[in-house]
């Protein structure tokens, strides 16, 4: 009975072929190899970092009278976060500015003693001119005159002393309400209304939002070639199609001593709610100048068990025919793949539509052939994936 399955189905087999092979051809868009001078690119990872991340402390100790966030909220600068009981620091203020006026008084009574000082001084001389007092008189007027001035001077140093006691009271006063220095998001809350602060404590873990940065990791040989070319770059999240330009670089200038790598950092301009800190990224980086290379369109490329290859049109007596090529994949930019393969050259056609259909050796019907492909490529060559 099992050879008997076996026959049949070998007879199958044989009745199936010529079927396929005298079937139609399958009908495919395809569009040639080109060479052009492309940037060399190189695949990096990373993670993004906010700009700002720290935790917003208490400036004075207190009573917490109120914490108006939670873990989750969105803050603006400047936004109120939390409150600390400021009745002692008031009452201090009160204190400070009766004494204020207090000195302010005390001023504008050394100044009539000064002006009588002055006058006393000027009847003096005259007389003392005319002999009609002692010069013992004089000296005494003169005495009391310098008295008078140091007098309103000291007070006056006393008013601009107690001044400046008010306005620091007044900065322990705005510190008793903590506001947001950037914008941000709350990702942890310490404290709680009716607790008690000191100085330095936090009341919030805030990290900041709108710009984020993507830190990504270069091997050190890379130093000098990529601060050169790369700075308006298209960053990846890891497991997403969602690309990001970045709209500016930095280099760390400090190599790792285990890893031997150091940090490119990608500035990302974006108030996107998907962008978080942590998050694993790529960017494909210029790492040298323009040279030749073969470029085929990116969706001629298929992949499979890690390896890629492309079918490539090849005409024959009865048609063209899929050829299933494989190539190696150097890099990626804009539209296209930067490859090597010793079965193609420039000129040679490879499917860019419906070769997932495809199976090696099957006939196909070639349509819609992109004959301003080589422009099309030469305009997008050079951006980064």
């Amino acid at each position: 009975m099992a050879k008997q399955f076996g026959i049949a189905m070998a007879g199958l087999v044989l009745m199936t072929a010529p079927v396929l092979a005298q079937g139609p051809p399958t009908a495919v868009r395809a569009m040639p190899v080109v060479k052009q001078s492309v940037e060399p690119h190189h695949r990096f990872t990373g993670s993004l970092k906010a700009v700002a991340r720290g935790s917003v402390a208490a400036l004075e100790d207190g009573r917490v009278l109120e914490v108006t966030v939670r873990e989750g909220a969105t803050v603006q600068k400047g936004d109120v976060i939390a409150r600390i009981d400021s009745r002692r620091l008031e009452a201090q203020k009160g204190e400070m500015e009766a004494a204020f006026g207090t000195a302010e008084a005390l001023i504008a009574q050394r100044e009539a003693e000064l002006r009588q000082a002055n006058l006393d001084m000027d009847r003096s001389a005259s007389l003392i001119r005319n002999n009609a007092i002692s010069k013992q008189q004089h000296e005494r007027s003169e005495t009391e005159l310098a008295i008078a001035q140091a007098k309103l001077d000291t007070d006056r140093r006393r008013l601009d002393e107690i001044r400046r006691q008010l306005e620091l009271v007044q900065v322990r006063l705005d510190d008793t309400i903590v506001r947001a220095p950037y914008d941000g998001q709350v990702i942890m809350r310490h404290t709680e209304p009716g607790e008690w602060i000191r100085a330095g404590e936090p009341f919030v873990t805030l990290v900041s939002t709108g710009i984020v940065e993507a830190w990504l990791e270069i091997p050190e040989r890379y130093a000098g070639i990529v601060s050169q070319y790369s700075q308006n770059v298209p960053v990846t999240i890891v497991g997403s199609d969602r690309k990001f330009v970045s709209a500016s670089a930095k280099r760390v200038h400090e190599v790792h001593p285990r890893t031997r790598t150091f940090q490119y950092v990608l500035t990302i301009d974006s108030d996107d709610a998907m962008l978080t800190p942590g998050m694993s990224v790529e960017a494909w980086l210029p790492t040298g100048p323009a040279e030749p290379a073969l470029t085929v369109p990116k969706d001629a490329l298929i992949r499979s068990a890690g390896l890629a290859y492309v079918f490539k049109a090849v005409p024959g007596e009865a048609g063209p025919t899929a050829v299933r090529t494989p190539v190696s994949v150097k890099f990626q930019t804009g539209s296209l793949a930067v490859i090597e393969s010793a079965q193609l050259a420039e000129g040679d056609m490879v499917v860019v539509e419906g070769n997932e259909r495809l199976f090696p050796g099957m006939p196909i019907a070639v349509t819609d052939v992109a004959e301003d492909q080589t422009q099309t490529a030469a305009n997008v060559a050079g951006q980064p994936r």
